[in-house]
């Protein structure tokens, strides 16, 4: 595995799909590198602006020698899984494919184990549809990983508890930053103390009831 940041050039052109991407769990594009034509995108599951940004983050994600790579663009960040297909009249006998989650940053890392069950459904597709780039096969393959995502619940749990914990951990920094700056600035009463170490209190309880509920 792989972990890369981008640049700014590159997160300031990302910040497009941020909106996107606040609306569904991940998008999925599928990516070849063609010997021919170069890194291009055969398949978005919506539709996507800013073919530039795709092309390179292809680039990044199929010139690299890991099979799995994530790119951090800091709104959100990009998992990919490389997938070499039998293709006789390419070089080297192989087409090398990208599968490619975007997905907000909220969200925790989908893990690798995932990737290799998305690369057996990957390889279910015959041949001869992926080598010729058909958007049905691939819609439909979409509609797969799409399922275990929303219906089998074994990715979603994960997700529920990490967006609790971060909630959570998110407030109680911020009531500490507060009292800090209210005790630097000496103008801070000793209701106000008692009311935010309560509410970070609250919050405490909100994450080990999180961790009790989901992960018992």
């Amino acid at each position: 595995m792989q972990i890369s940041n981008s640049t700014e050039l590159e997160v300031e052109k990302s910040k497009g799909f941020k909106m996107t991407l606040e609306k569904n769990p991940f998008i999925l594009i599928i990516g070849k590198y063609d010997h021919t034509l170069g890194p291009r995108s055969l398949f978005t599951s919506i539709p996507l602006n800013g073919d530039n940004f795709i092309r390179n983050l292809l680039r990044d994600a199929l010139n690299t020698k890991n099979k799995f790579v994530i790119i951090d663009f800091a709104r959100f960040y990009a998992q990919i899984y490389k997938i070499e297909v039998p293709d006789s009249s390419a070089r080297g006998g192989k087409q090398l494919y990208a599968i490619i989650m975007l997905r907000d940053s909220g969200y925790p890392f989908i893990p690798i184990l995932h990737f290799k069950r998305i690369e057996m459904l990957f390889h279910k597709i015959d041949n001869k549809q992926i080598l010729s780039n058909n958007k049905a096969a691939f819609n439909h393959f979409y509609n797969e990983i799409n399922e275990i995502y929303q219906k089998k619940g074994e990715i979603l749990p994960v997700e529920s508890v990490n967006l609790q914990i971060r909630s959570g951990v998110n407030t109680i920094q911020g009531f500490c930053e507060i009292i800090l700056e209210n005790l630097k600035k000496d103008d801070y009463s000793k209701e106000e103390t008692i009311t935010h170490i309560e509410m970070m209190l609250d919050s405490c309880s909100d994450i080990i009831d999180a961790l009790e509920i989901n992960c018992s």
